[in-house]
């Protein structure tokens, strides 16, 4: 084991944090614990947007893709509108 230096304030919220822990988990919770749950809440909240976007196939800022999109878009409406109309008259 090995000592850490944190201001006052930081560790009052560390204990608080281990004390709510602790009810939750209805088991003693150490500072390390809460450490921890803090650690993997913190890695669990980071997004690796790149590849988030890769893999949705994201258009990005890439202009000429927006206006493709825009005109596929229109098209889209306006062929449902077709459809609406032969079908709902």
């Amino acid at each position: 084991m090995s000592s850490i230096q944190v201001e006052e304030e930081v560790k009052k919220q560390l204990f608080s944090i281990a004390a709510e822990l602790q009810l939750k988990r209805g088991k003693k919770t150490s500072i390390s614990e809460a450490i921890r749950h803090l650690i993997n809440f913190y890695l669990s909240q980071r997004r690796d947007i790149p590849r988030m976007l890769s893999l949705f196939g994201c258009l990005g800022l890439e202009p000429k893709a927006r206006t493709l999109l825009k005109e596929l878009r229109k098209e889209e409406d306006e062929r449902l509108e077709g459809l609406e109309r032969k079908y709902c008259a």
